[in-house]
C-alpha cells in the first residue's frame, strides 16, 4: 500500500504559515518602547487572612507597589470580592515605593472547611506588564486565631571586607492573638540564618538568633528577608527586613551603658526624676543614630546624635500625667544603617501607684549609734500628706549632754524652697519652712522636708547607753500629721 499524496495547495499552504510565524516580531525584544514603559512591581502575589466568626475583623495587611520600570506608573486596584477592599485604590509611582491597606470585612460570612479566594487587581494601561494579580484567601474559623507579633520589625548589620563576621542580634516572636500560635521561620538570603527555624506561643515571647555569614562578600550593601508564617494566624506571613553593609573599612558598633530603666510614680502626683543613657561607638569610622520610643508617656532628648567613640549622655523622661494605676511597658530603640549591630533597645517599665493618705510626719537619725565625734544626720520626713505643704514649722529636741547642734538644712522635698532652716535654743530646735518661689509639696509625698546635723559629744553617757530625739507641735500645713514614729533612738558607743 502506498502512503497517501498530500495535495500540494496543502504544502503551499502550510510552507506560507511556516514563513509568517518566522516573520513575527518578538514583543520583548522587537518593540523599542518596552525599555521606556513603566513596569508594574508587587512585593508579594499571594496574602492570607484569618479572623473567627464571632470576633473582630483581621488586621489589615499591607500591599506594596513601585514602578520597576521608567517613567511615572499611574495605576488602579481593584477587588473582586464584596468582603475585600484596598486602600487607597490607586497611586503613581517614579520609582518610589507606595503602601496600600488590604482591608477585610468577614460580617456575614460564616466558618466553612474552603477558604474564601478573591483577587486584587493592579492595573495601568502604559504598564509593560499590565495586568499584575494578587491572589487573597481568607480562612473563617469557630475559635478565635492567633496573630504574629515580632520585635524589632527591622534589623541592620555591617562588617568589613575580609573581616568577621558581625555578632548576631535577637528577634523577638510572640502570640498577641488567642489560641496556639505555630510559626516557621524562612529568609531569602545564602549569608542570612535564623536559629530556630519554627517556634510555638500561646502569649509569651520567644527569642530567635538571627545571624550573618559575611565571608566572602564583596564591598556594597545587601538586603534579605525574615518570614514568620503560620497559615492559622491573622496576619500571616509578618516580615523583618534584614540590612548587611559590607565596607572595607571596619563598621561602627553601637554601645548602650544600661539595658533597662525603671520609674515609678504616683496616679495624679508629680513625674519621677529623669534618667539617663550613654551610647557610643565602640566600633570604626563614626556612629551617627537616631533614638525612638513606642510609648506616648516617654521621651527621649536629643533623639539623635553621632559618635567617633565619646559618650553621649541621653535624657530619658517620663510624663505620668492622665495615667492609672498598673505597670506600663516600652522600648528605646537605638538605630543605625551603617552599625553592625543595629537596632540595640533599652527597656522601659514605669509602676504607677495610688497616692498613699497615711498623712504621717517621722523622724530618724544615721548613724544610729556611734562614738564621741560623730556626725548624725537627723531627718525629718513625711509620708502620703493628705494636704499641699507650702509651710510648716515644729519643734526637735535633743540631750545637750549627748549632742552638740551643728545646723538645720532642706530636705529632698524642699529643695526648690526659699526658706528652710532652726533656730537652737537649750537642745529645743525651732524648725521652720516656706515654699517662696520654689515648688509646693503635692499631696501623696515622700520624702525628707529637713535635715538637723549633731555631733556626738558624749558627756556623762557610758558605752551602751541611749537617747531619745524627738519631734512635736506641728504647725501650718503639717498640723495634724501623725507622727510615726515622734523619736529616733542613738546609742553611744565609746
Amino acid at each position: 500500500m502506498y502512503p497517501r499524496r498530500i495535495p500540494l495547495s496543502l504544502i503551499i499552504l502550510l510552507l506560507l504559515t511556516i514563513s509568517v510565524c518566522n516573520c513575527k516580531k518578538n514583543p520583548i525584544t522587537s518593540d523599542p518602547e518596552s525599555l521606556t514603559r513603566p513596569v508594574i512591581w508587587l512585593n508579594l502575589f499571594e496574602m492570607a487572612f484569618v479572623a473567627a466568626e464571632t470576633g473582630p475583623n483581621p488586621p489589615s495587611q499591607v500591599l506594596r507597589i513601585k514602578n520597576a520600570g521608567q517613567g511615572t506608573l499611574k495605576y488602579a486596584v481593584t477587588a473582586d470580592a464584596d468582603w475585600l477592599n484596598v486602600e487607597p485604590a490607586g497611586g503613581s509611582s517614579s520609582g518610589q515605593t507606595n503602601e496600600h491597606a488590604v482591608n477585610v470585612n468577614k460580617n456575614g460570612l460564616a466558618a466553612q472547611d474552603n477558604n474564601y479566594t478573591a483577587t486584587i487587581t493592579v492595573t495601568s494601561s502604559e504598564a509593560y506588564n499590565n495586568p499584575q494579580k494578587l491572589k487573597v484567601s481568607l480562612k473563617i474559623t469557630k475559635e478565635p486565631p492567633p496573630e504574629i507579633s515580632v520585635t524589632p520589625q527591622a534589623l541592620s548589620f555591617a562588617a568589613q571586607v575580609g573581616g568577621s563576621n558581625p555578632s548576631p542580634q535577637t528577634m523577638t516572636i510572640r502570640n498577641s492573638g488567642q489560641s496556639t500560635l505555630n510559626y516557621t521561620i524562612t529568609d531569602n538570603a545564602a549569608w542570612l540564618e535564623v536559629n530556630p527555624a519554627s517556634g510555638t506561643s500561646i502569649g509569651e515571647n520567644k527569642t530567635h538568633t538571627v545571624s550573618i555569614n559575611s565571608g566572602g562578600l564583596a564591598e556594597g550593601s545587601y538586603a534579605g528577608t525574615i518570614t514568620i508564617t503560620d497559615p492559622n494566624a491573622t496576619n500571616s506571613p509578618k516580615q523583618v527586613s534584614v540590612t548587611l553593609q559590607i565596607s572595607k573599612q571596619l563598621p561602627p558598633t553601637i554601645w548602650v551603658n544600661k539595658q533597662s530603666l525603671s520609674f515609678s510614680s504616683q496616679q495624679g502626683g508629680s513625674n519621677p526624676s529623669p534618667q539617663s543613657i550613654g551610647i557610643k561607638n565602640v566600633g570604626g569610622g563614626t556612629l551617627s543614630y537616631a533614638v525612638t520610643w513606642d510609648a506616648s508617656w516617654l521621651s527621649v532628648s536629643p533623639s539623635s546624635g553621632s559618635s567617633s567613640g565619646q559618650e553621649n549622655s541621653h535624657t530619658v523622661s517620663v510624663n505620668s500625667s492622665g495615667l492609672g494605676q498598673g505597670t506600663y511597658n516600652s522600648m528605646i530603640t537605638i538605630t543605625s544603617r551603617n552599625a553592625a549591630n543595629s537596632p540595640q533597645q533599652v527597656s522601659v517599665t514605669l509602676q504607677v501607684t495610688a497616692i498613699p493618705t497615711n498623712n504621717e510626719i517621722r523622724v530618724s537619725c544615721s548613724p544610729s549609734e556611734g562614738p564621741t565625734g560623730t556626725t548624725v544626720n537627723v531627718a525629718i520626713s513625711i509620708l502620703g500628706n493628705i494636704n499641699e505643704i507650702t509651710s510648716f514649722g515644729l519643734q526637735l529636741s535633743f540631750d545637750t549632754n549627748m549632742f552638740q547642734y551643728i545646723g538645720t538644712i532642706k530636705g529632698s522635698l524642699t529643695e526648690t524652697w526659699s526658706y528652710v532652716d532652726g533656730n537652737n535654743v537649750s537642745g529645743t530646735v525651732t524648725i521652720g519652712g516656706l515654699t517662696g518661689s520654689g515648688s509646693p509639696i503635692s499631696k501623696g509625698s515622700s520624702g525628707t522636708i529637713a535635715v538637723v546635723t549633731l555631733k556626738v559629744t558624749g558627756g556623762s553617757y557610758s558605752n551602751g547607753q541611749q537617747s531619745q530625739i524627738t519631734i512635736r507641735s506641728y504647725a501650718d500645713d503639717i498640723a495634724g500629721m501623725k507622727p510615726e514614729p515622734a523619736s529616733a533612738t542613738f546609742t553611744y558607743r565609746k
